[in-house]
């Protein structure tokens, strides 16, 4: 059953037992009031006519005198013409004069409230009960009975005649009801449909806030929930979709390098060769491999940064003098293969910076790696730190202008041939890249082709 429905049914329900209950209420009231009205009224009458009875009784010619059953005659003479149609009267439980439709075994009147109301064969009589003394030994019961069964029948018919208009007007109040409560819950019913869409996979569905109660304010609660679902879903699906393009690419990487890994060694297996041909194949074997060995531990970083994010990351202030001498002293045999000299340059000696020191060490080694692929013989690499950031910049081959916007894609390669020459996968600038996000910083680059290439580590926010 809908909540709507519920809400109608009780509020119904509780109109019709509160407006019967009040009706009963005031029904009963009236009732009593106007029976004692009556009983009031019919008492001073009753009275009245007694009054009359033993005049007329104590008035007759010597009435104590007289035998029992010429008082008697007497008696019902003078009821007939006093009391009428409604009255008994009874002498020591013996019925005297009775013009009323009922028989009664008189119980006497000494004990008995001035009125009282009985249901007699379903008419309801109002009853009175006087002790009518003429004489020392002379007593009678004169009972007046008062049919006010009208009474009842009019509150029961006023009673049906209220149920009726109070479920009439009940009805039309739940119409009115229902249409108040549908403009009332409209917001809930948004948030439902709201919320089957996003189940749905519609994460953009937003509910329109138009009031400023607690609907409004849950209303708006479910927007920001929503904006922060939708966050959440586009930033792993964009997460999932790097990792698909980093395996599809691994894969692509992978198929040429084990290709000619397998194709040589079923030459060795297959054929004599001369020794020195077993040599070149044994050394593109094994140059092949190791580069597949770089390229793996380069994935497993990238995807494990992709995957933990911020988990991972430790920060602490880091004093760049010390970063600095402990990459230059890690690049030493590079740069002696190479053939090339590493400058280092700072800002002020107590220069320190908030960051995860493993990652911005692998950033580094990465950025001189990719610089010495780039430089000749003999040539110079600059490293330099200020407050902002940190820079390398070579003298190298450069980039083409139209190339630098693409080169931190996962495997995107300037010049391929070279750089498989050099045991490049592509993946060093796409690492920077994520560790610098994760740092709240970006990477620029900046390249001349001929002239050389300055990547920057910039720090948007030092945190």
């Amino acid at each position: 059953m809908k909540l709507r429905t519920k809400i109608c049914l009780v509020c119904v329900a509780a109109m019709l037992v509160l407006s019967q209950s009040f009706s009963l209420f005031m029904l009963y009231i009236s009732q009593k009031d106007q029976l004692e009205r009556i009983s009031k009224y019919e008492y001073a009458i009753f009275d009245n006519r007694l009054k009359a009875l033993r005049q007329y009784a104590e008035g007759s010619f010597d009435f104590l005198s007289m035998s029992e059953e010429m008082k008697r005659r007497i008696m019902r003479s003078g009821s007939k013409e006093y009391l009428g149609l409604e009255y008994a009267v009874y002498e020591e439980g013996r019925e005297i004069f009775n013009m009323t439709p009922y028989d009664y075994e008189d119980t006497g009147t000494e004990n008995m409230d001035p009125f009282y109301e009985i249901n007699m064969d379903g008419k309801y009589l109002l009853v009175m009960g006087k002790r009518l003394d003429i004489g020392p030994r002379q007593n009678y019961d004169v009972w007046h009975y008062k049919d006010v069964t009208e009474i009842h029948n009019n509150s029961k018919k006023m009673f049906f005649q209220g149920l009726a208009a109070a479920f009439l007007l009940t009805g039309f109040i739940a119409v009115i009801l229902v249409v108040v409560i549908r403009l009332v819950m409209r917001p809930i019913y948004s948030l439902k449909d709201s919320a089957d869409e996003i189940a749905g996979g519609n994460y953009e569905s937003r509910i329109k806030v138009r009031r400023r109660d607690e609907i409004g304010e849950i209303s708006e609660d479910f927007n920001r929930m929503a904006d922060k679902v939708e966050e959440h879903i586009k930033e792993l699906a964009h997460t999932n979709e790097r990792q698909l393009q980093l395996m599809g690419s691994l894969a692509h990487e992978l198929k040429t390098p084990m290709t000619a890994i397998i194709g040589y060694s079923d030459i060795l297996l297959k054929m004599r060769l001369p020794q020195e041909e077993k040599e070149k194949a044994l050394l593109y074997i094994g140059s092949e491999s190791r580069r597949l060995s770089r390229l793996s531990a380069k994935m497993l970083e990238l995807t494990g940064l992709y995957k933990d994010g911020e988990k991972t990351i430790e920060k602490k202030n880091v004093q760049m003098k010390t970063l600095l001498e402990n990459v230059k002293s890690l690049m030493t045999f590079r740069l002696k293969e190479k053939g090339l000299s590493l400058t280092v340059k700072m800002t002020g000696e107590e220069l320190c910076h908030l960051m995860d020191e493993d990652l911005i060490t692998s950033l580094l080694m990465n950025l001189l790696d990719n610089a010495c692929k780039a430089s000749h013989e003999g040539g110079c690499i600059e490293i330099e730190a200020w407050e902002k950031g940190i820079s390398v910049r070579d003298e190298g081959s450069g980039i083409p202008e139209e190339e630098i916007g693409k080169i931190q894609e996962a495997f995107y390669m300037v010049d391929k041939s070279r750089a498989r020459a050099s045991g490049g996968s592509g993946l060093g600038l796409s690492l920077c890249r994520k560790i610098a996000e994760l740092h709240n910083g970006r990477l620029v680059i900046e390249s001349r082709l001929g002239e050389g290439t300055k990547v920057s580590f910039l720090w948007e926010q030092d945190s």
